[in-house]
């Protein structure tokens, strides 16, 4: 397995769900999503969350994992405005992003 598609990842289940991903740069490359983060059972704030896809020679599960299980990390907010303002993020995505996060 080259890697694991960023699309499928959904741990941690109990606090992530993703609603799209952003960038996905294919194996030994990373991913850039957005999605709902929900802290100890508060109101779900949007985030941006990244990962390393994986390759074959980590068996695809690439970085974070737990437990062998892919997972997304969660981007800190102050961090948002680096990212948004280079050309991570294609095009035809910065709409979904600026109505999402209101940036």
């Amino acid at each position: 397995m080259a890697y694991i598609d960023p699309t499928t990842v959904n741990s941690p289940r109990t606090n992530w769900t993703l609603i799209e991903v952003l960038t996905d740069r294919g194996p030994g490359d990373a991913s850039i999503a957005i999605g709902t983060w929900t802290e100890d059972g508060g109101t779900p704030q949007r985030v941006l969350a990244m990962r390393w896809n994986g390759n074959a020679d980590d068996g695809g599960v690439g970085h974070p994992q737990s437990r062998g299980l892919p997972t997304w990390f969660m981007v800190p907010r102050w961090m948002f405005p680096t990212i948004l303002s280079g050309d991570v993020i294609p095009p035809e995505k910065s709409a979904l992003v600026a109505a999402l996060l209101g940036s």
